[in-house]
């Protein structure tokens, strides 16, 4: 065997006594305690289905000591590593020995992430931690202990359904929390939002849930400046509309958080056009009084957006009538289709803030709104002129029936 990859097997060993667990010698930790009565036992039964398992890892990964020796003190000797159960403020470091090493890890799965610990040490969690607070949430806290699972795993409970409520474990008990000065409504508040209704109801696994905008093993609760950053990884155009929009220097002046100030944050709602305009219960009115230009330009923005929406749902109510008739109106549905994807930019558009560019969009939408109504009208013209000459021949035909029957009738009496 090459001498460089001897050494590195034998540095592995030395270092990560778990690497070479499959060797083919009986597992004492594993015999003795499956005998036990639990829960000396669950861990054995824990391990079985778990990502360390099927890696060949086993106890002494995490545990320390000696599986071949079949006297407990031997197996279970500090002085073969033996920690027994790891403290919980070295928990972290304890995992970040195989998570951390690079080449280590490159023998499972070179696309994991070996920046797991650095970002837990930045995180609100990690930094409790380093304080000595041991209710702070670490890594087996997340992903279990024995039975630690695959992320793509959905009995795991860091998959994307499971995570809300395993954070509300912590984040929802008043009294875990009541040292942190933090809410514990928001696992109820996220569980009525349009982004838990995608996740649960949809099965959308790519809506937002809490690690996707608190972040991993870095989490932690967002600034006033980074909200818009956050929201902006999946809403791309609202967020450059915003930035490049007059409200920006405002929100910022005012220490608003964006995208939080009109749409909330953990219950988020699907946003409809009643949050635009001047009504009673339109967002724009909570900062701009009657007399401002702000006020003008929400209620001319509401509508023309009103406007082309009106318009749309006259072109559909046509062109359904036309379709109901048996007219064919494959051209005209596909002017209606670029009516309905004007409207979707312009309600995207309302995040510029301009009522001159949102029209861009509207005046399109109009157009093509009234091209396939026009289209609609002249199509159910073309149905009713279809059914006048139908009833013209069948009055024709009848006639010359009537008449044909009389010629028949004249014949058969002069013979």
């Amino acid at each position: 065997m090459n001498t460089r990859i001897l050494y590195a097997l034998i540095t592995l060993y030395a270092a990560f006594p778990c690497f070479a667990q499959n060797s083919g010698q009986p597992n004492t930790c594993i015999n003795c305690h499956s005998e036990l009565d639990p829960p000396l036992s669950t861990p054995v039964e824990q391990l079985e289905g778990s990502v360390h398992s099927h890696a060949q890892i086993n106890c002494t990964g995490c545990h320390g000591g000696d599986p071949n020796q079949e006297d407990p003190e031997l197996s279970m000797s500090p002085q073969k590593g033996f920690i027994g159960r790891p403290d919980r403020l070295q928990i972290p470091q304890l995992c970040a020995k195989c998570h951390s090493d690079a080449l280590y890890m490159r023998n499972f799965d070179p696309n994991i992430s070996v920046e797991q610990y650095d970002r837990y040490k930045t995180s609100k969690h990690g930094e409790l931690l380093a304080k000595g607070d041991g209710n702070a949430a670490t890594c087996a806290s997340c992903h279990g202990v024995h039975d630690i699972k695959r992320t793509d795993d959905p009995t795991s409970p860091v998959f994307p359904t499971n995570i809300a409520d395993l954070c509300g474990l912590c984040h929802s008990d008043p009294d875990y929390m009541q040292d942190y000065s933090i809410s514990t409504d928001q696992l109820t508040e996220y569980k009525k939002s349009i982004h838990a209704n995608l996740l649960y109801e949809k099965g959308d696994l790519s809506a937002p849930t809490c690690n996707d905008c608190h972040g991993n093993h870095g989490a932690s609760p967002p600034g006033v400046m980074s909200i818009a950053n956050i929201c902006g990884v999946c809403h791309v155009i609202q967020s450059e509309y915003f930035s490049g929009s007059p409200h920006k220097a405002a929100f910022d002046d005012m220490g608003l958080t964006e995208c939080e100030a009109c749409h909330g944050n953990h219950a988020i709602q699907a946003a409809d056009d009643n949050m635009l305009g001047v009504a009673e219960n339109a967002i724009c009115v909570q900062c701009h009084d009657k007399d401002s230009d702000g006020y003008r330009i929400a209620a001319q923005m509401r509508s023309v957006l009103d406007t082309l929406v009106h318009k749309i749902n006259n072109a559909e109510i046509m062109l359904s009538k036309a379709q109901r008739a048996g007219v064919e109106v494959k051209d005209e549905n596909m002017t209606f289709t670029n009516a309905n994807d004007a409207l979707v930019h312009a309600r995207t558009q309302i995040h510029t803030f301009s009522l001159d560019k949102m029209k861009e969009s509207t005046d399109a939408g109009l157009e093509a709104a009234n091209e396939a109504l026009s289209i609609g009208q002249q199509a159910l013209k073309e149905v009713g002129h279809r059914r006048q000459m139908l009833i013209i021949m069948v009055v024709l035909t009848l006639l010359v029936a009537v008449l044909l029957i009389l010629y028949i009738r004249a014949s058969e009496q002069k013979s």
